[in-house]
């Protein structure tokens, strides 16, 4: 099988003659499977590491301990992938169309990817996205738990569904943010094209649709609400930006820590009723970042960088 239309077909820009083209070569035998899996793992593999790929340069002159230390991630995060995988020789081949891809993005990472009907998505850091090998029926179903950017290919009125902890995104084609970790229980979706649907599966009076440029989350009595979106610079973490308005100090750090993927340690408890706006290119790095703020609020740091730890004083 050429190897341009296998990674077509993981990138979902395969014509249907390549898909029909793939299933048929699957199909004929066991090494084909084979194969078909060892190629899938290897292409999930690249998307976490690609991102890589404009900040090598970066890591010139950093300390060893620290290039160890992300090769090590690095490694880790394609094992993640690789060990799911394994779970795939198992199937039948004829249970192929139901195979779940899962990517898991560590802190400090980013992945875009394209799904097998075409469309677009972002993973921002601490993110797992599971999603189907092929998309059957009349729906489109992939389960989130983080934060993704989704631009959907509209494919015939076949409906995309982003299952998450607690709702449903429903759209058909449309650009869209959510916001839904399942360890904060943090809810958000942010629409920019289309319109959405968001379905509480425990409740369905708590049903809502979005227009363009608007917002939902929950409130402070538990049911969803939505607003006009008055920022958009907050979902350009995508970009590679982070950007923040009105944000205090800790929840600042928070974020620092999933982007950086390091352990901060506030120990001036004053710095908690600053809270500061602006914008940060994530490659920059950390220092630049705590540089920045420094004059706006008068701290001193420490970094661990052997145990990843930075101590704020």
């Amino acid at each position: 099988m050429d190897k341009r239309i296998l990674y077509r077909f993981y990138e979902g820009s395969a014509s249907q003659q390549e898909k029909e083209e793939v299933k048929n070569w699957v199909d004929s035998s066991s090494l084909n499977k084979e194969e078909f899996m060892r190629e899938r793992e290897f292409f999930d593999a690249i998307l976490l590491s690609g991102y890589k790929r404009n900040e090598n340069k970066q890591l010139k002159g950093h300390r060893s301990s620290t290039i160890r230390r992300e090769l090590l991630r690095l490694v880790a995060a394609i094992a993640l992938l690789i060990i799911a995988g394994v779970s795939f020789y198992q199937l039948k081949i004829n249970e192929i169309n139901t195979v779940q891809n899962t990517i898991i993005v560590p802190a400090g990472q980013r992945v875009n990817l394209i799904l097998p009907d075409g469309t677009n998505v972002w993973l921002n850091a601490l993110t797992e996205l599971k999603y189907p090998s092929f998309f059957n029926g009349s729906t489109r179903e992939v389960y989130l738990n983080g934060e993704a950017y989704f631009d959907v290919k509209p494919t015939g009125g076949k409906r995309f569904v982003v299952h998450t902890e607690r709702y449903d995104v429903e759209v058909l084609g449309t650009s869209f943010n959510v916001e839904a970790y399942n360890e904060t229980g943090k809810f958000s979706t942010a629409l920019m094209e289309g319109s959405v649907k968001i379905v509480n599966r425990s409740n369905e009076a708590d049903n809502i649709t979005l227009e363009r440029n608007q917002k939902a989350y929950v409130s402070s009595q538990g049911l969803l609400a939505s607003s006009i979106i008055s920022d958009f610079d907050m979902y350009r973490w995508k970009d590679g930006l982070i950007c923040f308005k009105n944000t205090n100090f800790i929840e600042l750090m928070n974020w620092f820590e999933k982007y950086y993927d390091i352990d901060i340690i506030i120990e001036n408890e004053r710095l908690a009723d600053h809270v500061f706006s602006g914008k940060f290119r994530i490659s920059d790095g950390i220092d630049n970042a705590l540089r920045i703020l420094q004059k706006d609020a008068k701290y001193t740091y420490i970094r661990d960088i052997e145990n990843a730890v930075i101590y704020i004083k």
